[in-house]
């Protein structure tokens, strides 16, 4: 049982931002149930994707137990579950259950168990081979776009079609398997086994989907391609985030990326443009559900991913626009129309999406293997953030952070300066880190 309680709490000079994160913590704490990690409160049950995005975007650092336990418990006959939809059904139309690895990789880097890695390293492979065997067609992985898996975010000749939408070859599961190949490779290596056949499929895949789904007079992948070879005229949120994240993108693509995608007032929709067809007057939730709706989670991904490639003003305007919606209700809902809340209340993986903004965007923790390095983002307006009682494994952490921008000029542990912006390998118990940017 996991019985760390997570205290920690941000100090911005903002109070939007400082509710905002105190509200997420408490309902990640919230979403334990019996030792696992539920959806959310009109979804009481654990789910693989809702799980694995939530560890992966922060949820497993406060509840490393409670993160294990829930992976372990999501492998259904030594793979990794696919969830399943009412509309198009489950494996092989879904095909995203390898998000299972992601997961399972955010559990390692909080526990540090290599007895869980080798587990799950033989579940990712498992996986992987089904995928390979079953679903793989032509260079890509067919299936539909993870999450997206409602008539909503399809245009209406799929509806109710699973076995059409099935067909189709999705930008995020790709980009899922793709970094389901790195991860294998990550772990083999720690593992003592040879990393190299995965990397080389990890590489295929990734030529494959700048091949495929790049469009470069857009500047923006496309959100699918069918299974004439046509690529659909929309975006996806979830996958155009994860391919920059994940390095899909390269240099070029990533600022092209930014150019191109545009977010709402209200953040970054999960899919655009919307289909007129699923609009507001369809009472069922399903059938506006992912019609261009924002969810926070993939807000956390995208505010990320421009973090992590210097788009500060991208980075800036959707830590602002998760904030805000998070000031429209007592808990982080599972996706907001027009910026208001709609569907669950107390989802986990929106929470944790505001997790990410902080943790990973604004103070720019890198987590490898056991050690922490720093990379913040501050935007301008911001002129001290303090994250305090932070834990990571065996450290507690108070981070301090003074000035704006994406250079670190000066980075002290405990008073003492360091060379780089990181903890010394096998520092534990509690530490206060200080850097001042520019």
């Amino acid at each position: 049982m996991d019985v760390r309680q997570p205290e920690v709490t941000l100090r911005t000079g903002d109070a939007r931002h400082d509710l905002a994160y105190v509200k997420a913590v408490r309902d990640v704490a919230d979403g334990v149930t019996g030792n696992v990690f539920v959806a959310g409160e009109s979804w009481p049950t654990l789910w693989v994707r809702d799980a694995a995005y939530a560890l992966d975007l922060g949820a497993a650092l406060p509840h490393p137990d409670v993160a294990r336990s829930s992976m372990r418990a999501v492998a259904e006959d030594g793979r990794w579950e696919q969830d399943r939809a009412a509309h198009f059904g489950r494996w092989p139309n879904l095909t995203d259950a390898i998000v299972g690895a992601v997961g399972a990789w955010a559990c390692y880097e909080a526990t540090g168990d290599r007895e869980f890695l080798a587990w799950a390293h033989e579940v990712t492979r498992a996986s992987l081979t089904r995928a390979e065997e079953e679903v793989f067609d032509g260079g890509l992985f067919r299936g539909c776009a993870s999450f997206m898996e409602s008539n909503s975010g399809y245009p209406p000749r799929f509806a109710f079609r699973g076995r059409a939408v099935g067909a189709t070859k999705a930008l995020s599961t790709n980009v899922l398997h793709y970094r389901a190949y790195t991860l294998a490779a990550r772990s083999a290596g720690l593992l003592g086994q040879d990393p190299a056949p995965f990397a080389t499929k990890a590489t295929a895949l990734k030529d494959a989907i700048n091949a495929r789904l790049w469009v470069p007079e857009r500047g923006a992948y496309a959100y699918y391609e069918d299974v004439d070879g046509r690529l659909s005229d929309r975006w996806e949120g979830l996958g155009t985030a994860l391919a920059v994240l994940w390095r899909v993108a390269d240099d070029d693509q990533a600022a092209a990326v930014f150019r191109a995608v545009k977010p709402t007032s209200s953040g970054l929709p999960c899919l655009w443009p919307p289909y007129p067809l699923w609009t507001g007057w369809l009472i069922r939730d399903e059938y506006h559900y992912h019609n261009a709706t924002v969810w926070p989670f993939v807000q956390g991904y995208w505010g990320w991913a421009a973090a992590e490639r210097g788009a500060v003003d991208v980075f800036a305007a959707e830590l602002t626009a998760l904030a805000t919606l998070a000031e429209r209700a007592p808990t982080f809902h599972e996706f907001y129309r027009a910026g208001r809340p709609d569907g669950s209340a107390r989802q986990l993986w929106s929470a944790a999406g505001y997790l990410a903004l902080v943790h990973h965007g604004l103070f720019g923790l890198r987590l490898n293997d056991g050690r922490i390095s720093f990379a913040p983002t501050i935007p301008d307006g911001f002129t001290e953030v303090r994250l305090a009682d932070f834990t990571y494994r065996d450290l507690t952490l108070e981070i301090t952070i003074s000035g704006t921008g994406t250079r670190v000029t000066t980075f002290k542990v405990d008073g003492v300066a360091q060379r780089e912006a990181e903890l010394p390998a096998g520092l534990t118990g509690a530490h206060r880190v200080a850097i001042t940017m520019t």
